[in-house]
């Protein structure tokens, strides 16, 4: 029988990252109280570049920020998708989109995203260098043990903590990942000098054998970029060698953007395997429940992950609203997510499946089958960016 106790608070997220923060911010502004926990000791500096496409900058927009969220970043106007021999797949106009939904994509550096939601809240909601060690069930609230034997008690409880989501795992919500055969290396080229002025608000992805390219500006003079490729599971590599195998594939199927790499320190350039999450049977156990890569992790094919985090954030404060502080939000919240989460997650697993192709007869079909369905790109771009 669940005990008598007192919450602190009305919200406890674990994780300050962008969806945890959104979820604190989209929570505060409809007066309800919130405390975040993080376990790194602050905000982190480390990370490469995110686009945030329609969809979160519909939110960002809702909540009043939007403008602070562009000024901090680079618009791109058009995507363009391309065979490593330079055939055109694709070409994504966003400006068009824009018409539809109000914005187009805002290419930042992740830390600045970070920042930008941080200065929207109060400065004692985030508390760093602890984490939730064990949750037990009262009446009408969560108890939560901190790593520093502090307590809360909480209304409800938000894993926000990622694809290793700790919440997860002490709610009992299961949670396999996915590895998809490919890892990434991500890296900002500082002061590059690499498309001309009527091209510089273009981002590309370039399809080789079993690897691709992808980068954009994210401010007047800096680029984010990645590179993904084949490999083995928990293979990493020191820099210098990241830097030597990067510069390979450069030289073998993207000759023309050497330049990123030129402009990159080794150091900076960031190695991390791409996997996804296995379906959960559900991402909330009564009080207790998950947002973003805690509850869905994708790939990164779509450019979706962070933004997913950030509709769920918004959502399941409307749905707290509609049903109040307790478990049957997270299950609107759920019920309202799972149709469009599941087909992303589905969709950009296979996308990294096709552009990885390597026998040349499917790659030559997968790229007439693109071209042909250019125009359904557009459905599929509309279909993301709807919230819900």
């Amino acid at each position: 029988m669940s005990a008598e106790c007192e919450a602190n608070v009305d919200v406890l997220i674990q994780g300050a990252g962008i969806g945890g923060l959104t979820l604190a911010i989209a929570m505060v502004r409809k007066g309800y109280t919130v405390r975040i926990v993080e376990r790194a000791s602050g905000l982190s500096e480390i990370g490469a570049g995110i686009w945030m496409a329609a969809n979160p900058m519909q939110v960002f927009d809702r909540l009043g920020f939007a403008q602070k969220i562009m000024a901090a970043g680079w618009t791109v106007h058009r995507i363009t998708l391309q065979d490593y021999k330079g055939d055109i797949l694709q070409v994504s106009n966003l400006s068009a989109v824009a018409k539809h939904f109000g914005f187009e994509t805002v290419a930042l550096h992740r830390s600045m995203l970070q920042r930008v939601l941080a200065e929207q809240l109060p400065s004692d909601v985030v508390t760093f260098g602890t984490e939730v060690t064990n949750l037990s069930h009262c009446t009408d609230a969560i108890s939560v043990l901190l790593t520093d034997d502090s307590r809360i008690t909480a209304k409800i409880v938000v894993g926000a903590d990622g694809i290793h989501s700790q919440i997860r795992q002490l709610a009992s919500l299961g949670g396999e990942t996915r590895y998809s055969g490919s890892s990434s290396y991500r890296a900002i080229a500082r002061s590059a000098n690499l498309l001309s002025p009527e091209l510089n608000h273009d981002a590309y992805e370039i399809w080789g054998k079993g690897c691709r390219l992808g980068f954009s500006k994210i401010s007047a003079d800096d680029y984010y970029w990645y590179l993904t490729f084949d490999s083995d599971p928990n293979k990493s590599f020191p820099p210098a060698a990241r830097r030597a195998h990067a510069e390979s594939l450069f030289c073998k199927f993207f000759p023309r953007w050497t330049g990123l790499l030129e402009n990159t320190q080794s150091d900076e350039i960031l190695q991390t395997d791409i996997s996804d999450l296995k379906r959960l049977h559900t991402w909330s156990s009564d009080r207790i429940g998950l947002i973003g890569d805690a509850a869905h992790a994708t790939t990164p094919n779509l450019g979706q992950g962070g933004a997913m985090a950030i509709e769920d954030a918004y959502l399941l404060t409307e749905a707290v609203e509609k049903v109040g502080l307790h478990g049957k939000a997270f299950e609107l919240y759920e019920k309202q997510r799972r149709k469009k989460v599941d087909w992303t997650v589905s969709t950009s697993w296979n996308i990294g499946r096709a552009c990885h192709l390597k026998n040349p007869v499917l790659r030559a079909l997968r790229n007439i089958v693109l071209r042909t369905l250019s125009s359904g790109g557009e459905k599929q771009i509309k279909k993301l960016y709807s919230i819900g």
